[in-house]
């Protein structure tokens, strides 16, 4: 992908702002039309590069010499985002995406799956108390359900967690150009932050969570202590946001289509396929930042060294080149390729697995529990820099007969 041709063609530029607040009121309308320019477009407001389509983004993401993580457009330090593992490389980036992985690893995944099932059904039947029931989709159920097993199994004090949404929500938009929106967001964040500061010490966290399972690490000579402590943040961020905001999509898809959600009833075995679909649909995460230290050839089109990047997952996830009916909710799709919703390659988001987990466990108990799934009324988006998600998900639930 790196080597140039002998003729690069000329990369074409765009007016449109993927920042603009109309964009982000509708960021498939905006990431598609800067997909359907050509498959690197320079984004002049800002002056970074956008890669846009799904073949040539997910070949750039497995070329991490060529489309480094070390750098980023508008990055800045943040105390939302830190730095480990999501801008290291190899050899530091193995050492500590090691360590996390470990502790979601198979034997914490089966234990913390039997907790989500428990948490999971018992939420269900506490708003489950009659035949047919109206709920938010956001509130009710991902962010009530999120909120509940993440921190838990992290190891988290209860008291004080509503603040976690707003900590999401800031560290959202904590990559991007400076704003009203940024600037709201950011400072709405500040009080989560420092109970998230707080809470991630050795001292706060239960033994045996998933948080002192990391300082373990560094005591072994593993990581530091410094960076046990990055780690714990960094896996409470990666398992938190993606996995609420993921899962409120997967049921706005199932509320406009009732269609698909009989389909599981009949074949629960389409849950890891609904989930899979939903986040296809709906990518958690708008897009990913990288660099260009020696230039990058993307489909004919050079880019120049020392160039900033985005990789435009959203609108790749709705690429009519690599899926067919790409706007359409289809739970036993066929993806050749899988989707990049959690990104590909050497910065595969780890928290991936656990959302994966929370997200499939509840489809489960939904499935067993509930006959029907209608929307019951118009859902609210988010207004994001870097992902996408609702903030209300009006849904009708009837409860299946025993």
């Amino acid at each position: 992908m790196s080597t140039a041709p002998t003729t690069a063609r000329p990369i074409p530029g765009t007016d449109i702002d993927p920042f603009a607040l109309d964009s982000l009121r509708d960021p498939f309308a905006a990431d598609g039309a800067v997909r359907e320019i050509g498959p690197v477009v320079h984004i002049e407001k800002h002056d970074y590069y956008a890669v846009t389509r799904f073949k040539d983004i997910r070949k750039g993401l497995r070329d991490w010499r060529t489309f480094s993580s070390t750098d980023r457009p508008f990055y800045e330090d943040s105390p939302f985002r830190p730095r480990i593992v999501l801008f290291e490389e190899p050899p530091a980036h193995t050492r500590t995406k090691s360590a996390i992985m470990d502790v979601l690893g198979p034997r914490n995944l089966q234990w913390m799956g039997e907790y989500f099932k428990q948490q999971a059904d018992a939420l269900l039947d506490r708003m489950l108390d009659q035949d047919t029931v109206e709920g938010d989709g956001y509130a009710d159920l991902a962010a009530a359900y999120v909120l509940k097993v993440f921190p838990d199994v992290i190891g988290m004090p209860e008291e004080g967690r509503e603040l976690l949404l707003k900590f999401g929500s800031a560290g959202l938009n904590a990559f991007g150009p400076p704003s009203e929106l940024r600037d709201r967001k950011l400072a709405a964040g500040a009080e989560a932050v420092a109970w998230v500061e707080r809470n991630i010490d050795r001292d706060s966290l239960t033994e045996g969570g998933l948080g002192r399972q990391l300082y373990d690490m560094a005591d072994e000579g593993r990581i530091s202590e410094e960076e046990a402590r990055d780690l714990v943040k960094t896996v409470f961020a990666a398992g938190f946001d993606t996995s609420t905001s993921g899962i409120a999509s997967m049921l706005r898809a199932f509320g406009d289509h009732p269609e698909e959600w009989h389909k599981l009833r009949r074949d629960p075995a389409l849950v890891a396929g609904a989930w899979e679909e939903s986040v296809r649909l709906y990518p958690p995460n708008r897009f990913g930042g990288r660099w260009t230290p020696d230039g990058a050839v993307v489909d004919g089109h050079r880019i120049p060294a020392g160039a900033k990047v985005l990789m435009m997952w959203l609108g790749a996830a709705r690429d009519p080149r690599e899926f067919d009916r790409p706007d359409d909710f289809v739970i036993d799709r066929e993806m050749r390729n899988g989707h990049l919703s959690f990104g590909f390659g050497l910065h595969t988001c780890a928290g991936n697995l656990v959302a994966r987990l929370e997200a499939t466990t509840l489809l489960r108990s939904m499935a067993e529990r509930i006959e029907d799934v209608a929307s019951a009324g118009e859902p609210r988006t988010a207004v994001n820099y870097q992902a996408f998600g609702h903030e209300y998900v009006p849904l009708r639930l009837r409860r299946a007969r025993a």
